[in-house]
């Protein structure tokens, strides 16, 4: 297990995403949102201590095809987010936790019919919400 770490950057970070726990973020996004709280961390500071809140299993990180920056959710504790997948919406970044009977059902298949186990924790779907598809930019 490893070490965890306390600094106020890691517990800034912790609690914005937990603020915004149905979005997800990139470093950069952090970062402004840091410096707009008068928080003045470097770049170099938020990637690190993100990768010490991905190790230490608080948030997920995941790439978005043809995107260059990895992005950050938190995974809340008393939603089982490691055991469902999470829908993400590229335009506007909002995050659906698919944690409903549909996840159950799909995961049964899978295994029982394909021999597969998921590990939903690194696993995400990437659309357009409702509200994005539905709008006319």
């Amino acid at each position: 297990m490893p070490k965890e770490y306390h600094s106020k950057y890691k517990s800034w970070i912790l609690d914005y995403l937990k603020t915004y726990k149905d979005s997800r973020f990139c470093a950069t996004d952090i970062h402004k949102a840091m410096d707009k709280d008068g928080m003045g961390a470097n770049l170099a500071t938020v990637y690190r201590n993100l990768d010490r809140l991905v190790e230490e299993k608080s948030l997920n990180r995941f790439k978005i095809s043809n995107e260059e920056e990895n992005y950050y959710q938190y995974l809340v504790p008393e939603m089982g987010c490691t055991s469902h997948l999470h829908l993400i919406c590229r335009k506007c970044g909002k995050v659906i936790h698919l944690n409903c009977d549909f996840m159950k059902k799909i995961s049964s298949h899978i295994k029982a019919d394909h021999g597969f186990a998921l590990d939903c924790k690194d696993s995400v779907l990437v659309g357009l919400c409702k509200q994005c598809k539905d709008s006319k930019d």
